[in-house]
């Protein structure tokens, strides 16, 4: 969960802000209403939000997995380990 005086807004915009310097293209958006605890990764290939070549190699420079499916998924733990790891 969101950490001590931070909140998960806080937190899934600092996720946002780095993989958007890395991968401008990528679409990072809070979970909706009861999912806000999971950020939600969306590709700019189609409407149906999937990912490109580049931005799939951009994504895995950062460890996240793409699957097959359009869209990616960080839940809390996850967020909270990117943030250890890419944070500043």
């Amino acid at each position: 969960m969101a950490r001590k005086g931070n909140s998960i807004k806080k937190e899934t915009a600092k996720v946002r802000k780095i993989i958007r310097s890395r991968c401008p293209t990528v679409s990072v958006r809070m979970g909706p209403g009861t999912a806000r605890n999971f950020v939600d990764l969306m590709g700019s290939k189609d409407e149906f939000g999937r990912f490109t070549a580049s931005e799939k190699r951009c994504l895995k420079w950062f460890g996240i997995d793409t699957g097959l499916g359009g869209g990616a998924i960080m839940d809390w733990r996850d967020r909270e380990r990117f943030l250890k790891k890419y944070g500043k």
